[in-house]
C-alpha cells in the first residue's frame, strides 16, 4: 500500500518525511517514463525516461537513469533568426548514482553525462543526510560541480566553456506527528559563457530580432554568475486521507533578477493503493539589469540580450496526477503506475513579438518493484 508517505503527497515528500524509515533498504526497482509537451510557440518536447535500481547488500544502492529530449521548435526565437524551417534536435542524458547508509547518516554520490549535436555536459554530485533527535529532525547537504562545452551547429571553430558550482542545505524537521517543516538555502556559481550562440540582438529595430536594426550582433552577457535562492516548505496530515503542502521560494542573484514562487498541493488517498495530487504553482520575476524591450543605441561591448527568460515574466501551472499501485505477490513485488496532466500559461509584458504562450504537460509511468 502507499501507506504513510501517500499522506504527503508524493515520493518526494516520501524521501524527506522518511524519518524513521531511511535506513530500511528500499526494494529494487525498474521504472519508465514518457513525457510529452506542446505549447502555443510552436515547440514540442517527447522525452521518454527509463531507470533500474539495485540494492548491493543491506546498505549500499546504485541508480542507472537513461532519458532523451527530442525537440522540434519554430519558436519566437527561430522565426526572429530569419529561420524558415522549424528545428529538430535530440538531448541524451545518462546518469549513475550510488548510496550508501550508514546508520543515522546518508551518503550518496552521482555523475551524469548529457550530450546533443552542439553541447555536451558532465556534473558530479555529493551529498549527505543527518537524521537527528531519533529521526525527528534532518540535515542534508549537496554539491554540486558541473562543466559545460557549447559549440555552434555548422561552425566547428566555435567552442565555449562553462563552469557551475552549486552547493545546498536544508533543514527538515517533525513539527507533530501530522505536520513537518523544511528550510533550504542554494548558492550557485556561474563562470563562462551564458550567452546562446544563436540569438542576435538588433540595434535601433523594432526589436523582433534584426528585423529593421541598423546593427544586428550577438547576444552578450555577463561571464560570472552568483545565485541563491531559499525555500520554505510546510506539509500538513489533515486527515487520514487527506494532506496539504504549501511551499514559498525567493530566488536573487548579482544580474539583479529576483523571482518569488509559490506552490500549494492537495493529496487524497483514494482507496488503500490510489493517490491523487493536485498542485497549482505561482511565479513572477522581474529582468535582469541589462534587458531591454529594444535597444535604441548599444556599444558593441555592452551585455545586450533577446533572451525572454531574462525579461518580467509571469508563470502559472495547474495539473493533476494519478497513481494507483498493483500488488503483484504476497511477498511485495508491485507495479505501479502513474498519470500527470498539467496546464502551463506564460506572460511576458516586456517582449517584443510574444506577449503569452501556454502549454499542455502530459506524462505517464511505470514502476515495478521487486
Amino acid at each position: 500500500m502507499l501507506g504513510r508517505c501517500a499522506v504527503v503527497l508524493t515520493v518526494l515528500t516520501c524521501g524527506l518525511t522518511g524519518l524513521g524509515d531511511s535506513a530500511r533498504v528500499r526494494a529494487d526497482e525498474v521504472s519508465s517514463a514518457l513525457y510529452v509537451r506542446t505549447d502555443t510557440d510552436q515547440t514540442t518536447v517527447i522525452s521518454p525516461r527509463a531507470r533500474g535500481s539495485k540494492n548491493l547488500g543491506d546498505s549500499t544502492r546504485v541508480d542507472v537513469t537513461y532519458a532523451a529530449d527530442v525537440w522540434t521548435s519554430a519558436s519566437i526565437d527561430i522565426r526572429a533568426s530569419a529561420s524558415v524551417r522549424p528545428v529538430t534536435e535530440q538531448r541524451d542524458e545518462l546518469d549513475l548514482s550510488l548510496g550508501q547508509e550508514l546508520e543515522d547518516l546518508h551518503l550518496r554520490a552521482s555523475y551524469r553525462f548529457s550530450t546533443e549535436h552542439d553541447y555536451t555536459s558532465h556534473g558530479v554530485t555529493l551529498g549527505a543526510a543527518l537524521d537527528l533527535a531519533s529521526n525527528a529532525s534532518t540535515l542534508d547537504a549537496n554539491l554540486h560541480v558541473i562543466g559545460d562545452t557549447v559549440g555552434q551547429s555548422g561552425n566547428p571553430s566555435f567552442n565555449r566553456s562553462l563552469t557551475t558550482i552549486d552547493g545546498s542545505f536544508s533543514f527538515t524537521q517533525v513539527l507533530d506527528p501530522q505536520m513537518w517543516m523544511q528550510l533550504t538555502y542554494e548558492l550557485a556559481h556561474n563562470d563562462g559563457y551564458q550567452s546562446s550562440p544563436y540569438r542576435w540582438v538588433g540595434v535601433g529595430g523594432t526589436g523582433f530580432g534584426c528585423v529593421g536594426a541598423h546593427l544586428c550582433l550577438p547576444e552578450r552577457v555577463p561571464s560570472v554568475r552568483t545565485r541563491h535562492a531559499m525555500a520554505l516548505v510546510v506539509r500538513r496530515a489533515l486527515s487520514n486521507s487527506i494532506s496539504a503542502g504549501l511551499t514559498y521560494r525567493y530566488y536573487f542573484d548579482d544580474w539583479s533578477l529576483s523571482s518569488h514562487t509559490l506552490l500549494g498541493e492537495l493529496g487524497w488517498n483514494i482507496g488503500e493503493h490510489s493517490l491523487l495530487a493536485l498542485r497549482y504553482r505561482f511565479y513572477t520575476q522581474g529582468a535582469a539589469e541589462f534587458y531591454q524591450r529594444t535597444y535604441l543605441s548599444l556599444a558593441t561591448d555592452q551585455y545586450r540580450t533577446r533572451d525572454r527568460e531574462l525579461s518580467k515574466l509571469v508563470y502559472q501551472r495547474a495539473g493533476a496526477e494519478l497513481e494507483h499501485e498493483f500488488l503483484l505477490s504476497e511477498q511485495g513485488a508491485k507495479l505501479a503506475g502513474t498519470l500527470a496532466i498539467g496546464g502551463n500559461f506564460y506572460s511576458y509584458a516586456d517582449f517584443v513579438g510574444l506577449s503569452q504562450v501556454t502549454a499542455l504537460e502530459v506524462s505517464l509511468g511505470l514502476m515495478l518493484q521487486i
